[in-house]
This record gives structure tokens, C-alpha cells and sequence, in this order.
């Protein structure tokens, strides 16, 4: 079953927090491929939501892998077939509040 996918506040400024970096930092092309990774792996989460790791089972957050430097986290809304995405974590850089 598919579950809806709806974005934070967060989830959005992380976002494009992370396409700044990649246009400063990196080529068009990383862009671009950053861009269609997100797609591609939410699509996936929409159909399989249980795929990430849980990383607090009481509010059922977990998080999932774009990319070796990049992560998805978000929240599984079973009763809603829901999925809110948190935000989205790099590693390389200093975490958004």
C-alpha cells in the first residue's frame, strides 16, 4: 500500500540547505544525482516505510540512506499510511536547528 508522504518545515530547510552545499561544493551533476536519489528513495519509502532503521521506536522515527553522506529521517504514520519526513542530515555538515 502507499502511504502519503508529507514534509516538515525542517524537512524542506534541510533540503535546500543540502542543495546549497552541493551547488557550492560540488558539480551540477551531484545536484542533480542528490535530486533523483531523494525521489527514488522516497517513492520506496512510500511502499516499504518499515525499511529504515527505527531510531526512537516510542515516536516510530527512523532514518534511511540517500547517499554515503546523506540521510532521510522521518516518521512512520501507520493508521494515516502517512509518512512525514523529518529532515535530512548530511554528515559533512554542522546540523540545522
Amino acid at each position: 500500500m502507499v502511504h502519503k508522504i508529507v514534509w516538515s518545515a525542517l524537512a524542506i530547510k534541510t533540503y535546500d540547505h543540502n542543495i546549497e552545499y552541493l551547488e557550492k561544493e560540488w558539480s551540477e551533476k551531484e545536484v542533480k544525482n542528490f535530486i533523483l536519489a531523494v525521489h527514488r528513495k522516497l517513492f520506496s519509502l512510500s511502499l516499504q516505510p518499515q525499511t529504515g532503521i527505527i531510531t526512537n521506536k516510542r515516536r516510530n522515527i527512523r532514518k534511511s540512506i540517500i547517499n554515503k553522506r546523506i540521510m532521510v529521517i522521518y516518521r512512520h504514520k501507520p493508521q494515516k499510511k502517512e509518512i512525514e519526513i523529518v529532515r535530512f542530515f548530511n554528515t559533512y555538515q554542522r546540523p540545522l536547528d
